[in-house]
C-alpha cells in the first residue's frame, strides 16, 4: 500500500554488519517469532528463522532500537513490510519496519491489555482486548488511539471480510454463564453488529479460501468440540465435530491456499480439508511437554509449534512439513507464543 510504505519511508533505515548469530537482523524472508518473556520482567523480544539456512537470530528488537521490547509481547501482524507488535503488559502497539524492525513508531492504549491486531485499511487498525469489552480502533499512521468499540466480552482473533471485521469472543470462566462468540463489527462506522454465541469458548479464527469464517470452540457438557464454518453474514455453512478426541481444540490455523485447517491440543496437531465433511484427523504427536503455539507458513505450509518448556528457559521450537514430517528444531527465546511470516 502506498500510504504504509510513504509513512515507513519516514525512518532512516539501520543496518547492522556485526556476525553475531544473536544479534544479527533478518535480511531475508521468514519467520518472526515473538517471545513472550517473563511476565513483569519487560524482557519480550523478537525472533527471527530463515528457512533456508536454518538459522535463528533471537533480541532483534533490542538490538534494532537500542531499548527493550516491554513486558509481555503478546503478538505480531505484518502488511506490506510493516509490522505490528502487540506489547500485552505495557499497553502498547509498536509499528516498525519490516525487515529491520526499526521502530516507526508507537501507538500507547492507556490502561490497557492489548492483544491481537488487525489492519483494516491503509490508516486505521483494530486491537483486541484481553480484560476489558473493547475493541480499540487505532491510527497506525499517527501513532493515536482513535476509540474503543463497546463489545459484549473480550476479543482475542480477528479476520476481515468485505466490509466487517470478525472477532473471537472469549469465555469469562469465572462467570458461569458466559460463553464463547463469534462476533461482527462494521468498519464504516466502527461499530458493533452482531453475534453469533457457543456454549464452549473459542480457540482460534480463520478465513478460508471461499472468504468463510472458521472458528474452532471447546468441548462442554452439552456441546462436542467442534470447528465451525460461517459466511459473513454469521449463516452456519458446516461443522466439523472432534469431541471423540476427548480435548479443545486450540491455536486454529489455515494453510496459505485457504483449504487446510490445523489445530492442537495437549502434544497433538490435527488437520482438516475445508471442503471435506469428514472430521478431523490425527496429524502428528510432538515429544516435548507440550504444544504451546503453532501457525501454518502461507507460501510453503510448514508448522511452527512451540514449546515452552517451564516457561523461564527459551522455548523449543519445531518446524514440520504439512505431512507432520519433522524438519528441524531449534531454541527460540522465552515463551516464544507467537509466529508471523514475511515474503515481501
Amino acid at each position: 500500500m502506498k500510504q504504509i510504505i510513504a509513512l515507513i519511508m519516514i525512518v532512516a533505515f539501520v543496518s547492522s554488519c556485526k556476525k553475531d548469530e544473536v544479534t544479527d537482523l533478518p535480511t531475508s524472508k521468514g519467520v518472526y517469532i515473538v517471545n513472550e518473556g517473563l511476565y513483569n520482567s519487560g524482557a519480550g523480544e523478537v525472533s527471527f528463522y530463515d528457512p533456508e539456512t536454518k538459522q535463528i537470530s533471537n533480541n532483534l528488537f533490542t538490538s534494532a532500537n537500542g531499548y527493550s521490547l516491554g513486558d509481555v509481547a503478546q503478538s505480531m501482524c505484518i502488511r506490506d513490510s510493516v509490522g505490528f507488535i502487540v506489547v500485552n503488559n505495557s499497553a502498547k502497539v509498536e509499528v516498525v519496519r519490516i525487515p529491520s524492525l526499526q521502530k516507526v513508531l508507537t501507538i500507547n492504549i492507556p490502561a490497557s491489555s492489548p492483544r491481537f491486531v488487525l489492519p483494516v485499511n491503509d490508516s486505521i487498525a483494530y486491537v483486541t482486548e484481553l480484560y476489558a469489552n473493547k475493541v480499540y480502533v487505532v491510527n497506525f499512521r499517527r501513532g493515536q488511539l482513535v476509540k474503543a468499540i463497546p463489545v459484549p466480552q473480550y476479543t482475542e482473533h480477528l479476520v476481515k471480510i468485505d466490509e466487517y471485521v470478525f472477532a473471537e469472543g472469549k469465555k469469562i470462566y469465572s462467570n458461569p454463564s458466559a460463553k464463547g462468540a463469534l462476533m461482527r463489527l462494521r468498519i464504516a462506522d466502527h461499530s458493533y453488529v452482531d453475534k453469533i454465541e457457543f456454549d464452549g469458548d473459542a480457540g482460534g479464527l480463520v478465513l478460508d479460501k471461499d472468504n468463510h469464517l472458521w472458528i474452532a470452540i471447546d468441548e462442554t457438557s452439552a456441546e462436542k468440540a467442534s470447528l465451525k464454518c460461517f459466511d459473513k453474514n454469521l449463516n452456519l455453512v458446516l461443522t466439523k465435530t472432534i469431541g471423540d478426541f476427548g480435548f479443545n481444540p486450540n491455536s486454529l490455523s489455515i494453510d496459505g491456499n485457504g483449504e487446510k485447517l490445523f489445530f492442537n491440543s495437549g502434544k497433538s496437531l490435527y488437520s482438516s480439508e475445508v471442503n471435506s465433511t469428514n472430521d478431523p484427523s490425527l496429524l502428528f504427536t510432538t515429544t516435548g511437554t507440550g504444544i504451546y503455539s503453532m501457525n501454518v507458513d502461507p507460501v510453503n505450509s510448514d508448522i511452527y509449534v512451540s514449546d515452552a518448556l517451564d516457561f523461564v528457559q527459551r522455548s523449543r521450537i519445531y518446524r514440520y512439513d504439512k505431512t507432520g514430517q519433522l524438519i528441524h528444531s531449534f531454541i527460540g527465546g522465552v515463551i516464544s507464543g507467537n509466529f508471523s511470516f514475511s515474503y515481501e
